[in-house]
């Protein structure tokens, strides 16, 4: 028959919670860097999405210069 000390069975039970508290802490750090991870790829999604939409501008209006210059270059080498 075993004989059980009160002392280690208080002393396991305390460390089993500290072993869940240091663990919902953990569990707590991870949760907090994957929340802020997906708020700056959301960001940065944005961000590009503004810098595509000015490039789509820019070549889109170096075209149309491109052949408003062409086309006014030949009116003027026409006699």
């Amino acid at each position: 028959m075993k004989i059980h000390d009160p002392s280690t069975v208080t002393a396991r039970k305390r460390e089993d919670g500290v072993a869940v508290i240091v663990m919902l802490i953990l569990l707590g750090l991870v949760l907090f860097f994957v929340v802020a991870n997906f708020h700056t790829l959301s960001d940065l999604h944005g961000e590009l999405k503004r810098i595509e939409q000015r490039q789509i501008r820019r070549i889109n209006n170096a075209g149309t210069n491109a052949v408003s210059q062409s086309t006014a270059t030949r009116s003027m080498n026409t006699p």
